[in-house]
């Protein structure tokens, strides 16, 4: 069995995605612009990428493995936990699940997981993910992509 692997390519078209969805929620937001460590942001999409591959059957385990990478690490001068939330209901939705909770309502938790020394384990993200991921059916799926491409247009 050939072991997929996380191509450099990839990892630098997710960097230019991540930069973008970055820079829009401090337009939107406020804040900063600006990324303080690329290195990191590439190591940390490398890293995500190559655990979800191993971990496809296990979306709550993916989740706080973002959170953790992103909300963490501070590879963004400002933002790094609205970032850390927006790109953890991207992945998870691209695995066909709706990770419902707002910010304003994940916020407190989320600065806990960020903090210096976090008390937050890896398994006490997962508890607080868990409840508020919802499947999504594949047709459910295909109508809001192609909802959000009529918009796009």
């Amino acid at each position: 069995m050939v072991e997929a692997r996380v191509s450099k390519e990839f990892v630098d078209e997710t960097f230019q995605i991540i930069a973008k969805i970055h820079e829009a929620i401090i337009d939107e937001s406020g804040g900063e612009k600006g990324i303080r460590d690329e290195g990191g942001l590439h190591h940390s999409i490398h890293k995500i990428y190559n655990y979800q591959i191993k971990n496809s059957n296990n979306p709550v385990s993916v989740g706080a493995f973002v959170y953790k990478e992103f909300a963490r690490r501070h590879h963004f001068n400002d933002g790094n936990k609205r970032t850390a939330h927006i790109y953890a209901k991207i992945i998870l939705f691209t695995m066909g699940f709706h990770f419902k909770i707002e910010y304003k309502e994940a916020v407190i938790f989320i600065i806990k997981v960020a903090e210096y020394e976090s008390k937050i384990t890896f398994n006490g993200i997962k508890n607080w993910i868990s409840p508020h991921l919802i499947k999504i059916s594949e047709e459910d799926l295909v109508k809001y992509i192609k909802k959000i491409i009529l918009e796009v247009k």
